[in-house]
């Protein structure tokens, strides 16, 4: 089965690489700059995982990935534009960046959530407080 590497960002999602080989010592190789690195000598790695193959993709169907900076307290909501559909029946919504290319969204994000709106009321983000009536009933 495939592996890649996962290297975290810092505030953007993480980056995968695919692993495309191992050296001498069982360090997975990535490329990186126009070159095969070992991956765990690359600022932000954080490990290799098994990489499941992309087997199709659906539309968005409405549904909106809502991005959060903390810091600034602030928030805005992109659509998803289309959902990829992974080989172990797993499928992640698909975001455009600045100049219009999509990327599928890692799942451990933080500071997203994406949801429905006709169909999943407001959700706070994990660690996010709620108001009293919410708070009651989640």
């Amino acid at each position: 089965m495939p592996t890649e590497a996962i290297f975290d960002r810092g505030h953007l999602p993480d980056e995968s690489r695919p692993v495309h080989a191992w050296d001498d010592e069982g360090a997975p190789l990535v490329l990186w700059r126009n070159a095969l690195r070992s991956a765990p000598s690359i600022e932000g790695f954080k490990e290799v995982r098994e990489r499941h193959q992309i087997v199709g993709a659906v539309p968005g169907g409405g549904w909106m990935t809502e991005w959060q900076d903390p810091g600034a307290g602030t928030s805005f909501a992109d659509p998803v534009v289309a959902w990829v559909v992974y080989s172990n029946g797993g499928a992640q919504p698909i975001d455009t960046d600045s100049s219009g290319e999509g990327m599928p969204l890692e799942p451990s994000v933080k500071d997203r959530r994406t949801y429905h709106p006709d169909q999943i009321s407001d959700t706070p983000l994990p660690g996010e407080k709620t108001s009293g009536a919410e708070a009651e009933h989640g």
